[in-house]
């Protein structure tokens, strides 16, 4: 589909025709190259026709309806699209033929989605280990997060070194220490209510 640029009539009913195939379709129809600074090119030329034509005149009223009747189109085709997006988005499929703009924002839909299934994830193995209770021990279990060399424990015990990623048993008092300085994550063990 190309735009004329014959006549503002060509540009509203290749308006209503998008509107209609976008309505119709399953998938993201294909809009034209350009279609978006046509518009702005459309409605700018309307106004400004607008600002400079007497108030009173029945062409002057016929395109304030005009204006009006472009913006509830495109609202419309754009909230089919963004149906259509985010649908694809939630099942993690990458949608064809995304206009500049939707591409831009499509990876940030993305984000949402997966920050919010995890967000959903943690409450559910919160609420699965809800009747659970941690193992109490003189040692807590610890994964490291930065290296560390050697250290000396309330017990006078030598521990390490350590390196990233790796996981150890440590005094209570030097586990919540370490952690405090964002050195290690305690791992809590648990075990079922009795």
């Amino acid at each position: 589909m190309e735009m004329s640029n014959n006549h503002e009539k060509d540009v509203y009913e290749l308006l209503i025709e998008l509107w209609r195939n976008e309505l119709e379709s399953e998938g993201l129809t294909k809009l034209p190259d350009g279609l978006v600074q046509k518009l702005k090119e459309y409605i700018g030329g309307i106004k400004h026709y607008l600002k400079v034509s007497d108030k009173e005149a029945l062409s002057t009223e016929i395109r304030e309806a005009a204006v009006k009747a472009t913006s509830r189109l495109v609202r419309e085709l754009f909230e089919f699209r963004l149906r259509k997006i985010l649908r694809c988005a939630l099942n993690n499929m990458q949608p064809e033929n995304l206009i500049q703009f939707e591409r831009r924002l499509y990876p940030g839909f993305l984000k949402l989605i997966n920050e919010y299934r995890e967000s959903v994830e943690e409450i559910a193995e919160a609420m699965a280990y809800q009747d659970w209770e941690q193992i109490r021990a003189r040692h807590e279990v610890v994964s490291f997060l930065k290296d560390v060399d050697q250290i000396v424990g309330p017990d006078l015990e030598v521990y390490g070194p350590f390196k990233a990623g790796d996981v150890a048993a440590l005094p209570e008092e030097t586990a919540r220490n370490l952690e405090l300085a964002a050195v290690v994550r305690i791992i809590k063990i648990l075990e079922p209510k009795v």
